[in-house]
């Protein structure tokens, strides 16, 4: 039984990345859970398609609590839509932010269950401006939080440029 929510999981995602957003107003979030393990290769985590979409919809104007608040929601609600703890998917993306009440720089944009290290994670990707003046969200962040502890396990991101 859960390896066909793995599997279905794994064609949905592929499903909304290959089909995109319908309009700039409905693109929303991924949230999928898989068995893939990032140990070797953390870099190989399927987010660009949706945080391409992300990228050509907000800029940094658009950053606020209210864009984050509402882009977690979905992913909150979609997590338990596959049968998975919105509560823990919550923790998990709340612990990247070192300040959760300071104007948010970034939103995220995929989130994966998945293994790093013998841990099951989020893998958890994140649009992000340098300033709030940018005319794209096209910086990334990529988090691996512990599913038990909330702790970060591992953390890159991108100085490109637009």
């Amino acid at each position: 039984m859960n390896m066909r929510k793995v599997i279905l999981g794994i064609i949905l995602a592929f499903l909304v990345i290959a089909i995109g957003c319908t309009s700039t107003d409905d693109c929303e979030p991924v949230v999928i859970i898989t068995n893939t393990d990032y140990s070797y290769d953390p870099l190989s985590v399927p987010y660009s398609a949706t945080h391409e979409n992300f990228a050509s919809i907000y800029s940094g104007a658009d950053l606020c609590f209210d864009l984050r608040d509402d882009v977690i929601d979905q992913m909150c609600d979609k997590a338990e839509h596959i049968n998975e703890d919105p509560q823990i998917l919550y923790y998990c993306i709340k612990s990247t932010y070192s300040d959760w009440n300071e104007r948010p720089n970034r939103i995220p944009c995929y989130a994966e269950r998945c293994r790093y290290q013998g841990q099951t994670i989020w893998a958890i990707a994140f649009n992000r401006a340098n300033s709030f003046d940018e005319e794209s969200l096209s910086h990334f962040d990529l988090y691996f939080v512990s599913y038990a502890s909330y702790d970060t396990l591992y953390h890159t991101g991108c100085f490109g440029t637009d």
